[in-house]
């Protein structure tokens, strides 16, 4: 049985419609993406020469836009909403401004979702050359920012099924194991680091071999109905160095710091600050390079953004990740990260906190 339901899908675009018209805006125009799957429960390839999209109004009425051959995808979806196709031969753009021209007018106010493709922008002003369009995050990324029941309930599963592939990865160790065999081992959607390479947080698994005392670092993630989970161990094979040791020993506590830190009303910024107080404490603060956390969702990345700076507050119902890092050029990285649930009383982890190797 599906988490997310139609009814929730129409509830989506009633809070959308609720937005836009506090906003002044007539509609929001979505291109396929996540923000599109999020309100039509479509998934579709954006094309650049070949349209497809879907139109929220203010007061509810929903339209899906793209070509013949789509349509009974379309109509599939579990909106009432009213299905507008067109060949190849047609002027896409054209037949957009027909359906918005009908009940809004030559000058209709046309919110954008952020990812807009600047081409798809361009198509849009000069068919409706009065038309007044411009950004309206508020309508997708801020309604997505805060995650209902059904959407928690696939995170969980998503974070259950991670962490079950995480805990086998003792078992899966062997010296003189490459990162790319590590990582067809380990399954999809996971970046594999073995010894040197993990002090560089993004470097894609290639033919470095395990050895003894080598940290493995594996960030991994699955989707249930598109929400992903979004999880980091280190595992320290074999005789780990005391230096190693201890600074496994620092990125665990700044986890553990960053995750007591997120409490609603709290600024995005404190999971980052609380995990780089611990570090910085530790000698090492300068090694910690990246920023301490970000939403997930149908994104590996939604907001907030947690990050030095950014004072937006968490909120009940966001998901958001803790993951503090070191890493010591030439020598080694440790990266720890969990998934955690921002509720009323306070941070809740999803993903059963690791890490799974104790020093």
């Amino acid at each position: 049985m599906a988490f997310v339901t139609a009814k929730e899908h129409r509830q989506r675009t009633d809070r959308c419609a609720q937005v836009l018209a506090h906003e002044g805006l007539d509609c929001l125009f979505l291109l396929p993406g996540s923000s599109f799957t999020y309100f039509t429960g479509l998934s579709f390839a954006r094309e650049r020469y070949r349209l497809l999209a879907a139109i929220v109004s203010f007061d509810g009425r929903i339209w899906l836009l793209g070509p013949t051959f789509e349509e009974d995808k379309l109509r599939s979806s579990p909106l009432d909403a009213e299905v507008v196709t067109w060949t190849d031969e047609d002027d896409q753009f054209a037949r957009v401004a027909d359906t918005l021209w009908r009940p809004f007018g030559s000058r209709p106010k046309i919110g954008l979702e952020p990812t807009t493709n600047y081409f798809h922008f361009l198509g849009l002003s000069q068919a409706m050359r009065k038309a007044k369009i411009r950004e309206c995050a508020a309508a997708t990324d801020r309604l997505r920012a805060i995650k209902s029941e059904a959407e928690v309930a696939c995170l969980r599963e998503a974070a259950r099924r991670t962490r079950e592939r995480m805990e086998r990865v003792p078992s899966q160790l062997e010296a003189g194991m490459t990162e790319l065999e590590l990582s067809r081992m380990f399954g999809p959607g996971a970046m594999v680091q073995i010894g040197l390479t993990t002090s560089m947080p993004n470097e894609v698994a290639g033919d470095r071999r395990l050895g003894d005392g080598d940290p493995v670092v594996i960030d991994a993630g699955d989707r249930v109905e598109g929400y992903r989970s979004d999880l980091t161990r280190t595992f320290l094979f074999g005789q780990p160095s005391a230096k190693l040791r201890e600074v496994y020993r620092v990125v665990d506590d700044a986890e553990q710091a960053a995750i007591e830190a997120a409490r609603p009303g709290e600024p995005a910024e404190v999971v980052d600050l609380a995990a780089r107080r611990v570090i910085e404490r530790a000698g090492y603060g300068e090694y910690f390079t990246h920023r301490g956390g970000h939403g997930i969702g149908l994104d590996f990345h939604d907001l907030p953004i947690c990050v030095a700076g950014n004072h937006e507050p968490l909120e009940p119902g966001m998901v958001i990740t803790a993951e503090p890092g070191i890493y010591l050029p030439g020598e080694f990285g440790v990266r720890l990260e969990d998934d955690i649930l921002i509720t009323g009383s306070g941070p809740e982890p999803i993903s059963e906190r690791g890490p799974l190797y104790r020093v």
